[in-house]
Order: structure tokens, then C-alpha cells, then sequence
């Protein structure tokens, strides 16, 4: 890797490993290479798309992709913790009951935009996301500019082949389409979106919210559109189309941070009058930027049996652009054991004779004072 470039190893379970396809892993991270700069730069910046196969006797093991920037990250628990999609379904009272922000509707719609967008230049370049859920899209916080980021990527189909077994979560397949292809495709990625957008901007899951609350929100024409990605229909899911759709969404919020709504029918943006976004999370940094520099391995270690897969082109190697150097170990202080702590029933039993003796004297200071008072008589 060059040397201000941080991958991360997504390891593989057993039972993705024997799925996994390492041609279609590698056709995967070539594609990328493929791309034009400014291309490359839009998928980056948007999906933690694969950039290596991990290979260990014969067999993947995993693959490395990049961590998602600083943006789609949040502070939980005092540890950095990624901000996915879900809580753009929160109302401003449960937003504010958990501690997380509260998007309101421009905002929202905004983030869905720029999901929309996303998918629009997938679908032109024949990538199907086919796992889309609230839980594989990372979004930015209202602090930030409205984002979203894809992970997952290795689950997605590139020009029809996937390279892992198919999988999708129950919650996101309908129960009432007929036809719902076993290779996921630009449907499903519409119907997908289509639930997403419906559960964030109704902030409730329940789809019949795209006949009453979300549909005031979008002008006609789109609230048609998402209706008929419900039905599983194509006639609006060109990338052409999707992307149309995703710079008018983008816009509820404007550069400057100003929130707008839709009046009347017409695109006109007015000021949002509705419930304030608020900014309950702290901001986080992405935790494997934060990871020390290791010291380069002896030259006389063999090399391990793992490998990563390379363009096909010769490459050269170089050497690092920055020297590393071991971090000094601080000095083991010795101090004397702690002494253990008493038992419990022991304790009980020394309390215990030390009440019965109590009462004994007791008994004899009474029994003296009665004896003395009989021979005072």
C-alpha cells in the first residue's frame, strides 16, 4: 500500500470462504483500477469497495477494503462506533431519548438523495448492490454535509456474477411481489430504496406511509416513482432517471446547511417550518487511523503464506514514503500483592462469638448486680 493508505482485512467465516469466488473478488478490485480518475474518486468516496483478494493456500480467506471516513462515524459508549441509516427512522423524541441525532425530513431526504446518486452510477456501470438495508449504509451526522457510505461491497453483483453466495435479510424481501429474482438486480435495489426512503422520511416503517405522510413531502411525480418500485416495476429505474431524482433530493438542503421543503405541487423550495434537526452524538474519528505504526519485519522473517492479490500490469516496488520506529516500552513497575480479602463466613463467625460474649457479660454484670443488691438488704 502506499504510505498514507490504511486497508482493512475483512476475514472471511467458513462458510463465506467456501462460497467465495477469488476470479470474481479480483474481476471486483480490477474494475476499480479500471475507472477513470475522476470515476475511481465518485466510488471511493462513496463504498468501501474492494481493492484485494486475500489468499491463503488456495483459498480466500478475505479481502481488504478501506474504512469508512471520519463522517460516518460517532462516539458510543466512549468508543468510536459507525452511524448507520437506521437512525434517520427516529423521531425527535426517541432521537432524543437514545442520544442520537434527529434528521429532520429535508434532511433526510437529502441523505437519500445522495444514496439515490450512488445507486444511479452503479446501475450506469452494471453493479447491482443487491444486500441494500439500513444497516449496510453508513450516514453522516447533521454536524456534517448529508452523505451516505456503502459497506459490504464484496456481497454486490458486477455485470450479472456474484462473488459470494446471494444473501439478504428477511426483513428486506417482500412478501406480496410475485417474481422476486433469486440474482438480486436494479428492482430490487429500487424496491429496496423505496422502504428505506419510505421508513426514513415517514419515520415509520410501516410502507403505507407513501400514501400520507412522505407522499407531501415529494413532489408527484417522485411519490409515483417510489410507488412503483414498490409494485416491482421498471419503467422509472434507469440510472438516468434515479440520478434526475437523486439531484433534486440532494437539494432539500442546500450548501450552506439551509433546510427546504416542497410547497404546493411545484419544485419550489421554501424554508423547513417543521421540527428542528438537533445534533445529540459526538463526533468520532475512524479507529484504524488511529493505530500505531509497526516496525518493519527483520529481514530474515519468511515470508507468510498469505497474498494479496495485485494488478495484472508489472508493478515496481518502492519503498516506503515514511520510516516507522518502534515505540519504546515504558518500565515494568513492581509492586508487592495485595492481601487477599477476608471470607465472608469468616467474618460472620467472629461476629457471631463476639455477640455471644457480649451478651454473657451481660448476663454477669446483672446477675452481680442482683447479688449485691440481695446482701445490701
Amino acid at each position: 500500500m502506499s504510505s498514507d493508505e490504511v486497508l482493512l482485512y475483512k476475514r472471511y467465516l467458513p462458510d463465506t470462504t467456501q462460497g467465495a469466488s477469488a476470479e470474481s473478488l479480483t474481476t471486483m478490485a480490477e474494475w476499480r483500477r479500471s475507472l477513470g480518475l475522476a470515476d475511481r474518486t465518485f466510488l471511493d468516496a462513496r463504498t468501501s469497495w474492494v481493492r484485494h483478494v486475500v489468499m491463503q493456500d488456495g483459498e480466500v480467506t478475505g479481502v481488504l477494503v478501506p474504512p469508512a471516513p471520519d463522517p460516518f462515524w460517532r462516539m458510543h459508549k466512549n468508543a468510536p462506533f459507525p452511524r448507520d441509516m437506521a437512525g434517520l427512522t427516529l423521531t425527535a423524541h426517541d432521537a432524543k431519548e437514545r442520544g442520537r441525532d434527529y434528521a429532520s425530513v429535508p434532511q433526510t431526504i437529502a441523505r437519500l438523495g445522495h444514496l439515490l446518486r450512488t445507486l444511479s452510477f452503479l446501475h450506469l456501470n452494471n453493479v447491482v448492490v443487491g444486500d441494500l438495508r439500513l444497516q449496510n449504509t453508513l450516514t453522516s451526522g447533521i454536524s456534517q454535509a448529508p452523505a451516505t457510505y456503502l459497506i459490504d461491497c464484496d456481497a454486490m453483483v458486477l455485470n450479472g456474477v456474484s462473488a459470494l453466495h446471494v444473501a439478504e435479510a428477511q426483513t428486506m424481501r417482500p412478501d406480496d411481489v410475485e417474481g422476486w429474482p433469486q440474482l438480486l438486480d436494479e428492482r430490487t435495489d429500487c424496491w429496496k430504496f423505496a422502504s428505506m426512503a419510505i421508513a426514513c422520511i415517514g419515520k415509520d416503517a410501516a410502507l403505507a406511509a407513501v400514501v400520507n405522510d412522505v407522499r407531501r413531502h415529494l413532489i408527484p411525480d417522485h411519490s409515483e416513482v417510489l410507488e412503483d418500485f414498490l409494485l416491482f416495476e421498471n419503467q422509472h429505474a434507469s440510472a438516468r432517471s434515479l440520478r434526475a431524482m437523486a439531484d433534486v433530493w440532494r437539494g432539500y438542503v442546500t450548501s450552506s446547511g439551509q433546510e427546504k421543503t416542497r410547497v404546493n405541487s411545484g419544485l419550489v423550495l421554501t424554508p423547513w417550518l417543521g421540527a428542528p434537526s438537533c445534533a445529540y452524538e459526538q463526533d468520532a474519528t475512524c479507529p484504524a487511523f488511529s493505530l500505531p505504526p509497526q516496525p518493519p519485519a527483520p529481514a530474515s522473517t519468511p515470508p507468510a503464506r498469505t497474498s494479496v492479490t495485485a494488478p495484472r500490469k508489472p508493478t515496481v516496488s518502492v519503498a516506503p514514503a515514511r520510516n516507522h520506529f518502534p515505540v519504546p516500552s515504558l518500565p515494568i513497575v513492581t509492586r508487592p500483592p495485595a492481601p487477599p480479602d477476608p471470607d465472608p463466613d469468616e467474618r460472620l463467625r467472629r461476629a457471631s462469638f463476639w455477640f455471644v460474649i457480649f451478651l454473657v457479660a451481660i448476663g454477669v454484670l446483672v446477675g452481680a448486680s442482683l447479688v449485691a443488691y440481695e446482701l445490701g438488704r
